[in-house]
């Protein structure tokens, strides 16, 4: 169970469901109303899913390393490094699930004839490394770095199939819907994961003051990071307000209303938690609600499944 802990499975959960739904709620459905199969076979598909779950684990496991001091203010009942694992452990499976990690994107570049991408491999650990020993403690760089990963996770899915899809010689065919919703979806990551980031930063503040961390909060105040969620939150309906009339103008009724019921509404009461929120479990409850308004929207790819098999129109 520590090691669980340590490594966050829910949200490894999450990573796999979200690069899944997005292959094949989506990707493969768009793919067959063009009479074309995915070109990346199951298999190769599994290890892209592996290799991000790796870099993904690595990374906490290098964050908590790293963060222990802060950790131990913020949340002393919840530290795992130093008494359930080892820290020396830590610094072991960081460097083995990415080097695993670098492996396994290094076939699966040459498997789609495109080499560069393993430097993927390579940028996105380096990053969670640089991320938890400096950028974290900087102003907007930490939050704006983890977002960025967060949407790369739905991007990188169709990087890798449309490559696979151009290695078998497909040419010529328009994919301007997946790449469309590979956008929506991965900017929905990025932005949610900046929006539940900086609520996290208000949670922590008091550690991250000591400890020398310029999160938002501790440089602008709590009132100013305050509107700044307002103002992303607001963003965000209307961004998914933007995707919902797309939806509705092609008939699908029933992914508008769920989106309307478990994100839109949410995302209303949301603004009012912000509002009304003092101390420090009202942002750890508000923390989790963004997580759930995240994971519904994002499992809207379910409905997608379902709408394009039945083979309703998207043009």
């Amino acid at each position: 169970m520590a090691y669980l802990k340590l490594f966050r499975w829910p949200n490894l959960l999450m990573v796999a469901s979200i690069q899944i739904l997005f292959r094949y709620g989506i990707i493969e459905p768009l793919l067959r109303s063009k009479g074309i199969e995915l070109a990346l076979s199951h298999a190769d598909f599994t290890l892209l899913v592996l290799a991000t779950l790796l870099i993904t684990a690595a990374g906490y496991a290098i964050n908590d390393y790293f963060d222990l001091r802060t950790d131990r203010i913020n949340k002393p009942q919840r530290i795992i490094l130093g008494r359930k694992i080892s820290r020396r452990k830590a610094i072991l499976f960081h460097s083995l699930f990415n080097i695993l990690a670098l492996l396994t994107g290094l076939w699966l570049s040459l498997r789609v004839n495109q080499w560069p991408l393993v430097f993927i491999f390579i940028i996105a650990p380096t990053l969670l490394w640089v991320y938890s020993i400096r950028y974290k403690r900087k102003f907007l760089l930490g939050n704006i770095l983890v977002a960025f990963l967060a949407g790369f996770v739905v991007a990188i899915v169709w990087a890798f199939e449309s490559h696979a899809i151009a290695a078998a010689g497909i040419k010529d065919v328009d994919f301007a819907n997946i790449s469309y919703f590979s956008r929506v979806y991965a900017l929905f990551a990025f932005l949610t994961t900046f929006t539940r980031e900086i609520i996290k930063d208000i949670e922590d503040i008091k550690g991250d003051a000591k400890t020398g961390c310029k999160t938002i909060p501790v440089v602008v105040g709590i009132h100013a990071t305050k509107r700044l969620l307002i103002f992303l939150t607001v963003t965000l309906i209307i961004l998914v307000g933007w995707f919902q009339i797309f939806i509705l103008m092609r008939d699908f009724d029933l992914l508008f209303a769920y989106l309307l019921l478990t994100v839109q509404i949410p995302f209303i009461f949301m603004i009012n938690k912000i509002i009304t929120a003092k101390e420090k479990h009202d942002y750890r409850n508000l923390s989790h609600f963004a997580k759930y308004i995240m994971t519904a929207g994002i499992f809207s790819m379910f409905f997608f499944y379902f709408y394009l098999h039945r083979g309703f129109p998207l043009q």
